[in-house]
């Protein structure tokens, strides 16, 4: 079937109609007339895959990965940056309309400035393919792609990868799998900071002790990086979870941005791109600098290692920091001392169960996972925050779905702004200014 692409919707697919049916389509973009292959139908949406160009959009590039198509780690490597950016900030708009019935402006997406290299934190999967490959998942596969190179992740993390591999495979330490729950080696994962350009590694195995350990240990130990960390995570998805031991250096990297100085554990999240997230908190600065919050309280809620917390410390009398991570809000606490800050408290909680005792704030700052607040929280929120919230978003669905409910309960969205977090992906970060309605 011959289709023409329309637009970019979330997902990374082109948009196109024919007779009242729905195509969502893998690897073509806006413009492109295109032949389809089905993947499969949902009700009156069919997804499919282009199987040949007919015509070819203006704005595809030839992509910079010998991996690209195969690897899941990109979509849009071949996709002109320029309208990468303006495709996220309509997709934004799109869903705000569809899912959250919301008629708003959206403001054009704030790029990154780096949109190669970008990524401080990269998690390699180990697989077995004749020998031992290490590389990402293929798309919508759990399947391994071996990887030469990545041009998203610092030229450094290619170098140490394809080390790590011969390693691995000259020490032939078996890959764990996870059907048969036999095998050690899970996944390698490298975290690189931004002030001083230290690399911490972390492998990820099964058991603690296996054959072979102190020689991979000491082979690890041959390589450039600043800290080496042994994680042991037996069977679980999330695989940055799990007690953990240093093999050399510190257990933490440092990072910084304005002066406020963080310190991040191995498990802990922190943001994948400090170009981007300098930008995100200029932005929350430049909403705060509006407003007279020298005698007001902050609730921080998803507040991890204490980051935007920490960061806007002077701008309140007094802060509280919400994370359901105990490890994270150990490196909250620690962080707060490490800058002599002492109007911020801390506490390991689920932020609905926190919101459903708490005391009342003026300010919130907001950032949960993928999932966002939910209905349940926003209603709690309506009633817990008197003055102002700043929404951070990673999900552009349940963003635009959190939005609708603030809106019902009382509060006017002032803004929406998209930021690039992860370009040459369909990924947007974005950040709402809402305020109350008194």
């Amino acid at each position: 079937m011959s289709l023409k692409i329309e637009k970019l919707v979330y997902g990374g697919y082109g948009f196109s109609k024919d007779n009242e049916k729905i195509y969502l389509i893998d690897d073509g973009y806006p413009e492109e007339v295109v032949e389809v292959d089905e993947i499969k139908r949902k009700k009156k949406t069919i997804f499919a895959k282009v199987n040949s160009i007919k015509e070819r959009s203006p704005y595809r590039i030839n992509s910079k990965c010998e991996h690209f198509q195969k690897c899941g780690g990109c979509q849009w490597l071949d996709y002109d940056y320029k309208h990468q950016l303006t495709s996220k900030t309509n997709i934004v708009e799109e869903q705000l309309k569809r899912i959250g019935k919301l008629d708003i402006k959206v403001n054009d997406i704030i790029a990154s400035d780096f949109v190669y290299n970008y990524r401080a934190k990269m998690e390699f999967g180990f697989s077995y393919n004749n020998e031992v490959i290490l590389g990402l998942k293929k798309k919508s596969s759990n399947e391994i792609v071996d990887l030469k190179s990545c041009p998203i992740s610092p030229k450094e993390f290619d170098e140490l990868r394809n080390k790590v591999k011969i390693i691995v495979n000259k020490l032939n330490i078996q890959v764990y799998n996870s059907k048969n729950k036999k095998g050690i080696l899970r996944s390698l994962v490298l975290r690189k900071n931004n002030i001083n350009n230290k690399i911490m590694m972390i492998l990820v195995t099964s058991k603690e002790n296996f054959n072979k350990k102190e020689e991979l240990k000491n082979e690890l130990l041959k390589l450039n990086i600043s800290s080496l960390i042994h994680l042991v995570n037996p069977n679980n998805k999330v695989i940055l979870s799990g007690k953990y031991n240093v093999w050399y250096g510190n257990e933490f990297l440092e990072e910084k941005f304005n002066g406020i100085k963080y310190k991040v554990l191995p498990t802990s999240f922190f943001q994948n791109n400090y170009n981007v997230t300098q930008k995100m908190l200029d932005y929350v600065n430049e909403y705060l600098n509006t407003q007279n919050t020298n005698n007001k309280s902050l609730l921080d809620l998803y507040c991890g290692v204490g980051l935007f917390g920490l960061y806007f410390s002077k701008k309140f009398k007094n802060i509280k920091g919400i994370e359901v991570s105990k490890t994270s809000i150990n490196s909250a606490k620690e962080n707060a001392k490490l800058n002599n800050i002492k109007n911020i408290d801390f506490d390991a909680l689920d932020a609905i169960k926190f919101l459903k005792n708490s005391k009342s704030y003026d300010y919130l700052i907001i950032d949960p996972p993928r999932a966002g607040i939910g209905i349940e929280g926003v209603e709690l929120i309506s009633r817990k925050i008197r003055e102002g919230v700043v929404y951070i978003s990673c999900d552009p669905s349940t963003f635009a779905r959190d939005l609708s409910e603030f809106e019902k309960l009382g509060f006017k969205i002032k803004s929406v702004q998209p930021f690039d977090m992860f370009p040459n992906t369909y990924h947007i970060e974005n950040i709402s200014i809402l305020e109350k309605i008194k």
